[in-house]
């Protein structure tokens, strides 16, 4: 009999834990999953530095390369020279061009509103030979070379710099929001966890809460997972709109580095988990 009403006390008891942590658990795996993905966010896509290195690794230079190269035939096209696989300009002078896009699309300013200075500083790169150069790459250098004033905006034609200046005001109008969300993300967290750890006893407020930690590494590990194959699951060349397909591609590594991150924040909270489990 005193078994039987001790049984119930219990079961009683994990009831009431379970009711009493109910308004937390899924909210802090939210708040923490969102914290930490703006957060990397700001880290790497809207940190120049970090993808100026991102495009150099090897499988990024092919894509970079793909990429200024797609322009460099359509700049051919306009000076009136040859489009075709063999007129391609070499990985380093298309780093270089893309080194320039980055630091303007993701670089610290406000908004842009002239795009002349990417473009000459582009003109600048294009403009210089390489030993190299096919025949046709030489023609469309010296073609372009001799429209003067107008280079600069053929350049800025071919290389669609009105949607990189779009894109760059979008980056810091995104850039801004990415820290007002960040603060507000870690004001909520702590008071929810004030409020959790002020209703509940600590082991047990410890214990959920590294449970919804654990939560939150188990989302971003499948919804990066996911991100991170797109490129591997449909060919994403052919996403022409703002080279976006070109930078699925490049994204899908940096996506992985999300995914890791979702591991490590779900096996360092598993052990504190499990260190303060309650008794059965």
């Amino acid at each position: 009999m005193a078994e039987s009403s001790r049984m119930i006390r219990r079961r009683e008891s994990s009831q009431r834990y379970k009711d009493d942590w109910a308004p937390y658990k899924r909210p802090m795996a939210f708040l923490v999953f969102l914290l930490v993905s703006l957060a990397m966010a700001m880290g790497t896509f809207l940190n120049p530095a970090f993808m100026k290195g991102a495009i150099k690794s090897e499988s990024n230079t092919v894509v970079v390369s793909k990429m200024v190269n797609s322009h460099f035939n359509r700049l051919a096209t306009i000076v009136g020279g040859s489009s075709d696989d063999e007129n391609l300009i070499s990985d380093e002078q298309a780093r270089a061009v893309e080194d320039l896009i980055i630091d303007y699309k993701y670089g610290w300013h406000f908004l842009h509103t002239d795009d002349t200075r990417l473009a000459n500083s582009i003109k600048k790169v294009i403009l210089v030979s390489e030993k190299t150069d096919s025949s046709q790459v030489a023609s469309v250098r010296k073609k372009l070379g001799k429209q003067k004033s107008s280079a600069t905006y053929i350049v800025a034609n071919a290389f669609d710099l009105a949607g990189v200046m779009l894109e760059a005001n979008i980056v810091t109008i995104v850039r801004i929001i990415n820290l007002l969300a960040i603060a507000v993300c870690l004001i909520a967290l702590q008071s929810l966890l004030s409020d959790a750890f002020g209703r509940i006893i600590f082991k047990s407020a410890l214990h959920e809460a590294m449970a919804g930690l654990m939560w939150a590494g188990f989302f971003m590990m499948l919804v990066y997972g996911l991100l991170a194959m797109i490129p591997i699951l449909m060919d994403t060349s052919v996403i022409a709109f703002a080279d976006f397909g070109y930078w699925l591609e490049i994204a899908s590594g940096v996506f992985l580095d999300f995914v890791i991150a979702g591991a490590i924040i779900f096996v360092i909270s598993a052990i504190p988990w499990q260190a303060s489990a309650r008794d059965s």
